[in-house]
């Protein structure tokens, strides 16, 4: 079980603020008068952030992930706290969501997950952690059709759950659950699909996720087109101000 905790948001905060060099960011706090069911996201910057279209119609709010180049990489970040009976709020489901900027629209990529529940029910055939691509083929070809009209042309807006017009036999595969733990230990149980988490090494394993798609990000953008990544930055922190954090 994984307590909920100012010291658990400090640690989570941290992770995020140095992996992705956003010296700036906070995560919210549950106050005195939240109810025993609370989230934790990230909280606004007006200077930093901006706010993404979920597939679901949801709007996250999404800050940068920081590179040397300019990456047209964003990420959010949720976490659900349930109180259960007299024990303290616990840890039920963590998400790391990345979008792409493409064409100025924020295209939901991929997501890192974890849920408690799941990671329980010995039943679940889904691997927990677990990756997912959700890049639907409706949102590209809406990103698509709007650079193709003219300005004087009406620009489609975004619609949650659009249908594909041009593509409807593609298969939405964000529903695929891609596993994040080591798939050929034989010592698990059920065999090599869940970790269970403790208020100890979640915050482990959170710092080396947010560390490795930092990462992966940079190792990407390193490999993108010069026109696709211009060089001119909003915000570039300092070592000096990531060494503060």
């Amino acid at each position: 079980m994984v307590q909920s905790s100012e010291k658990l948001i400090q640690h989570l905060e941290k992770s995020l603020k140095l992996a992705f060099r956003q010296p700036s960011l906070r995560l919210t706090r549950p106050s005195r008068k939240s109810p025993p069911d609370f989230y934790v996201r990230l909280g606004e910057d007006l200077r930093r952030s901006r706010l993404a279209h979920e597939d679901d119609g949801s709007e996250p709010i999404v800050m940068e992930i920081m590179t040397p180049r300019h990456s047209t990489f964003w990420f959010t970040f949720v976490a659900a706290f349930r109180q259960e009976q007299s024990e303290k709020p616990s840890l039920q489901h963590a998400s790391l969501p990345v979008f792409h900027d493409i064409a100025g629209d924020l295209v939901p990529l991929f997501r890192a997950e974890w849920d408690q529940v799941a990671a329980s029910f010995k039943n679940s055939t889904h691997a927990q952690p677990h990756w997912h691509f959700v890049q639907r083929p409706a949102r590209i070809e809406r990103v698509v059709l709007n650079l193709m009209r003219s300005s004087r042309e009406t620009i489609r807006e975004f619609v949650p759950d659009e249908k594909s017009e041009f593509l409807p036999s593609l298969v939405d595969f964000g529903r695929f659950h891609f596993a994040m733990t080591s798939l050929w230990e034989k010592t698990e149980e059920p065999p090599y699909k869940k970790r269970l988490f403790d208020t100890e090494n979640f915050p482990k394993w959170f710092d080396n996720l947010t560390k490795y798609i930092a990462g992966q990000v940079e190792y990407l953008v390193s490999h993108m087109p010069e026109m696709a990544t211009p060089t001119n930055r909003v915000f570039e922190p300092t070592d000096a101000a990531l060494d503060e954090m």
